[in-house]
């Protein structure tokens, strides 16, 4: 814990100028643009992907729009690398014990 301590105050410290006063940043967050690019982005995909598209998955057959399909995939690749990180990391924490 010591040396985690020991980064945080030294990226405390590096975040004050000679004079120890803070310095601050002024103007839009690159976070800020960045989340609005991808946000706009994700509106035009579903505005040129709402064309119809027939799913069949075990027994389950449905009609629905490419971005949805596409949505839905992406959620489903996004939850299954968590649950491989989560178990991941708790099969190394055991053999580190």
């Amino acid at each position: 814990m010591r040396v985690r301590s020991a980064k945080l105050a030294a990226v405390y410290e590096e975040r004050r100028n000679d004079d120890g006063i803070r310095r601050t940043r002024s103007g839009i967050s690159p976070i800020l643009i960045a989340a609005a690019v991808i946000l706009a982005a994700a509106i035009v995909f579903v505005i040129q992907n709402t064309r119809q598209a027939s799913v069949q998955f075990l027994f389950i057959d449905r009609r629905l729009s490419v971005w949805v399909v596409i949505a839905i995939s992406i959620a489903l690749g996004v939850i299954l690398d968590r649950l491989v990180t989560l178990w991941w990391r708790r099969r190394h924490r055991d053999d580190d014990r």
